[in-house]
């Protein structure tokens, strides 16, 4: 498959997997995407852009859509431009100005036969959330790697939201385990030839020594045994795992700016 149909499996992907979280309304140009459970989660509620018809619409539209969010007293607006749209360093300084925090997102892309070449890790296990056990023990490893970050009631919240989505679509969590302890997660979702790892992390007191890479493995084994042939994970510019992703064949095939403001 050529490049410009994995990109357009990514986007259909990014797509499937807002969808199992949020509703979406179309508009003209933009598409709005509303969770209700979590309303103030950054990830599932958000403002897409689709199209830019000229070169001062989008700035007339940040601003009206900041002025709206200011009027009802929102916690939050999040913007995100398209992968497929370009964007200028005049739009990052226009959004910066306004009050946005504004992040590059990478996409990036690795062949699942990176997976032959990695050497089993013997210290840990990695299983498939399939069974409610695993499941269970992923969602509480989960709520304790957010609680460290985030207000501990929030990060009950969206674990709650997460156990929802694992019950009843296709998105898998998949747990490390060091004997019976869960250390670390990540997400599988799975398209035509393609799967996607989302939420991925190491509790911090089992960091670097070589679970993440050994929970990729496992996730990358899996997907070819189902006849994927590539993995991608979307990442911020400057996060630190992104060495660790070069290393393992991950390499940036389409990126999009993401503008959040917050009310405080």
């Amino acid at each position: 498959m050529g490049n410009k149909g994995m990109l357009t499996n990514i986007f259909t992907l990014q797509e499937r997997y807002a969808l199992a979280f949020s509703t979406r309304t179309e508009h003209p140009q933009v598409r709005v995407y509303r969770d209700e459970s979590v309303p103030d989660m950054y990830s599932h509620n958000y403002t897409e852009i689709l199209a830019v018809p000229t070169h001062n619409w989008v700035q007339a539209y940040i601003e009206q859509e900041l002025r709206h969010a200011k009027e009802q007293q929102l916690g939050h607006l999040k913007l995100e431009l398209h992968p497929s749209l370009p964007f200028s360093e005049e739009l990052v300084s226009f959004a910066t100005q306004l009050g946005f925090e504004v992040n590059t997102m990478l996409y990036m892309l690795a062949p699942l036969e990176v997976a032959d070449k990695l050497t089993p890790n013997p210290q840990c296990s990695v299983l498939r959330g399939d069974s409610i056990e695993v499941m269970e023990a992923g969602i509480r490893c989960l709520t304790a790697s957010d609680s460290v970050m985030i207000n501990p009631d929030f990060a009950v919240r969206k674990a709650n939201r997460k156990r929802e989505i694992y019950e009843q679509s296709e998105i898998i969590p998949y747990v490390c385990f060091v004997d019976q302890e869960p250390v670390g997660a990540c997400e599988w979702h799975l398209y035509k030839e393609l799967v996607r790892m989302e939420e991925f992390f190491i509790l911090d007191a089992w960091q670097r020594r070589g679970f993440g890479t050994e929970i990729i493995r496992v996730m990358m084994q899996d997907a070819k045994k189902l006849g994927a042939t590539h993995m991608y994970l979307t990442t911020y510019a400057d996060d630190t795992p992104q060495e660790m992703y070069s290393k393992l064949g991950f390499q940036e095939v389409a990126r999009h700016l993401e503008m959040i403001w917050l009310k405080n």
